[in-house]
């Protein structure tokens, strides 16, 4: 499932297809994606969000040919 991650800082905007490597490129240790990925499944939230960053779960749309 990709994510949408928003660095409150800088306003800047990165789309990830995974929560794994989200959490690797923001430094966060495996504690830390671990409670990301409870917020995701088993909570079935649709985003979080801290003072640092927002990161919001979506659905790809892809197109394809028929």
């Amino acid at each position: 499932m990709p994510f949408i991650l928003k660095t409150k800082e800088t306003e800047q905007y990165r789309l990830f297809g995974s929560l794994p490597i989200l959490c690797r490129s923001i430094g966060f240790d495996e504690k830390q994606e671990k409670s990301l990925s409870y917020v995701f499944t088993q909570k079935k939230e649709n985003q979080f969000e801290n003072n640092e960053f927002l990161i919001v779960k979506v659905v790809l749309e892809r197109g394809g040919s028929n």
